[in-house]
């Protein structure tokens, strides 16, 4: 495993959000130890090199994956394991949407970390991956509270403690964090669909670190529940730290693997009270 996140951080591009450090370390040894114990029969080689494999393939760009899936055939020689399937979610993505994996890859992210970042270009399916994710997830619509963390300063975002009167006001966020730690069967999701700086962000690290504490102004402490988590959707991560980016788990949506079949797709549909939907319909199926 330390062999392959050094030669890793040597051969790969470089990118923001790639983090080859002890967190991401961690995450692997989380995911191996439920792998083994859901399947006890397999030999650790396998539940290491598929622990290692279903955990950094979603953060790497297009042209990384091919280089960083030999570098784990040149480790684990003679070694194939399949992915894992998951009847009920698989079954449910792939009736309605054409960016299946990347869902997938989102859910086993999620497993192991309750903080997980989807990045890429505008275009490439991002808010279809979460949308989608929340709703195969529940029979009931998992709650998704998005929100843009630069449209406000950070104490609308967080809340105000008068200096005076000693008054508290609660802020746009901390707001929404009280509201879904309550008690409830559902999913209960805060989606942050913006820029990720130091300016806003270094306020949640105690968040997103495994105490999952939100310290407010006020000494207030709410932790985040087994049933919250927390989601961003960003283009790139240029302005983030790199504490930052070790505490999240990465999905990383190329427009690369998406090919033309969904902007045809979009297009046709839009196209079937036209009196060649038949034949352009067709077209989508050869």
């Amino acid at each position: 495993m330390t062999v392959l996140y050094k030669l890793a951080r040597e051969q790969l591009s470089k990118q923001h959000h790639y983090d080859f450090g002890l967190r991401a370390l961690k995450s692997v040894l989380v995911m191996a130890g439920e792998l083994k114990r859901g399947s006890a029969d397999l030999s650790e080689d396998v539940v290491l090199m598929r622990a290692l494999r279903d955990m950094n393939l979603p953060k790497f760009v297009f042209e990384d994956v091919p280089l960083f899936l030999g570098l784990i055939s040149d480790l684990f020689p003679g070694l194939d394991c399949p992915r894992v399937r998951y009847p009920d979610l698989n079954d449910a993505v792939e009736q309605v949407c054409i960016v299946a994996p990347w869902i997938i890859q989102m859910y086993e992210t999620m497993l192991t970390r309750h903080t997980t970042m989807v990045v890429g270009p505008t275009g490439g399916g991002k808010t279809v991956v979460i949308k989608t994710l929340c709703q195969a997830q529940n029979k009931v619509f998992a709650w998704l509270y998005t929100l843009n963390p630069k449209a406000m300063s950070v104490i609308e975002l967080y809340g105000i403690l008068d200096p005076v009167t000693r008054d508290w006001t609660d802020g746009v966020l901390s707001n929404i964090f009280r509201d879904i730690n309550r008690p409830t069967d559902k999913k209960e999701y805060i989606l942050f669909d913006g820029d990720v700086d130091a300016l806003w962000v270094e306020n949640m690290n105690s968040v997103m670190d495994d105490n999952k504490l939100l310290t407010l102004a006020n000494g207030e402490r709410i932790r985040l529940q087994a049933h919250c988590a927390l989601l961003f959707e960003v283009g790139d991560l240029q302005y983030a730290s790199p504490a930052t980016v070790s505490r999240c788990g990465m999905v990383f949506v190329d427009p690369k693997n998406l090919r033309y079949e969904p902007y045809w797709q979009k297009w046709v549909k839009k196209r079937e009270k036209e009196q060649h939907y038949q034949v352009l319909d067709s077209g989508l199926a050869v």
